[in-house]
């Protein structure tokens, strides 16, 4: 079997923040939400590296990432929103390569992610695809539902 990387869009995050988008930080539900997918996925996920966009809401997401499994983070100015096309997305998986976690933003995570899938795909904050280094979707998971 070959080798898997993830791709994560960040968790829930706040509508506004005085320092404008870039500036926008987790929810405590996004927080949680994402804490629970995460748990959820206990041997699913073998992550070993972690490389966020330098938004805040992604590199926080990146961060609880790294403390729920031990794994390094970088800051990847690729995975800025709008840095990346989908392509560059899904071959910039295949160079960080086996257990590497790319944290970023739609729309480009969710053409990436569609592009695996060979079909359209619903990509809310918080999920996590695993995509083959061969450049198959093997699972989707989306985090749990809002209360």
């Amino acid at each position: 079997m070959p080798g898997t990387y993830y791709l994560i869009r960040h968790a829930r995050a706040e509508a506004s923040a005085p320092g404008g988008d870039a500036a926008r930080s987790l929810t405590p539900e996004g927080r949680d939400a994402f804490r629970q997918a995460v748990l959820a996925l206990v041997g699913r996920l073998a992550v070993k590296k972690i490389h966020a966009s330098p938004v805040l809401r992604a590199l926080q997401t990146g961060e609880l990432l790294a403390a729920m499994t031990g794994a390094p983070i970088e800051v990847e100015d690729e995975l800025s929103s709008g840095a990346s096309s989908a392509a560059r997305l899904l071959a910039l998986g295949v160079e960080l390569g086996d257990g590497a976690a790319l944290v970023g933003h739609n729309p480009e995570l969710a053409d990436a992610i569609g592009l695996a899938a060979g079909r359209d795909v619903e990509v809310p904050p918080g999920t996590v695809a695993a995509i083959g280094l061969d450049g198959r979707l093997a699972w989707l998971a989306h985090p749990p539902a809002r209360r």
